[in-house]
């Protein structure tokens, strides 16, 4: 199991702006590429999906992270149905490393439990080798066949806990 000492909390629909400008940010920061509108309105399409959690580690002026979870399926319809699934989780590129993601993660899994799901699955770069660490330290293992990224199409694979 995975710890941390970041506080984060739960956010309400009031959170989902900075949010989707946080994981804008964060995805051109991952990628060393500019920003992408493209990338905003997926976010904003995953926003819109039933939502189980989002939790948030509060910042000064926006978000130094958060995680969207949501209702099994959202993420496609070969996830299992009592797998909530993480649909995003970005850390401010200049937040990270000081245990953000972990606090966030665990979070998103304690309201996804709290919810009345007793797994979680997720999706994730395959080259992301940050986000796979934190991912299998925190008991996600990898299922299923690479697939690919609906928007840049590098291997994706899904992780379940």
């Amino acid at each position: 199991m995975i710890e941390s000492s970041e506080v984060v909390r739960v956010a309400d629909q009031e959170a989902d702006a900075a949010c989707i400008a946080l994981w804008a940010v964060a995805v051109a920061a991952r990628d060393d590429l500019p920003e992408d509108p493209a990338v905003r309105r997926r976010a904003a399409a995953k926003f819109a999906a039933e939502r189980v959690a989002l939790v948030v580690a509060p910042g000064e002026l926006r978000p130094r992270g958060f995680a969207l979870v949501t209702a099994p399926g959202s993420g496609g319809p070969e996830g299992p149905q009592d797998a909530a699934y993480l649909s995003l989780l970005a850390v401010d590129p200049d937040a990270q490393g000081a245990g953000t993601g972990r606090a966030l993660l665990t979070a998103a899994v304690e309201a996804a439990r709290a919810a009345g799901y007793p797994r979680c699955v997720l999706h994730a770069l395959e080259d992301n080798a940050p986000a796979l660490r934190l991912y299998r330290s925190a008991g996600f293992v990898p299922v299923g066949a690479p697939f690919p990224h609906a928007l840049n199409g590098r291997p994706t694979r899904s992780y379940l806990a």
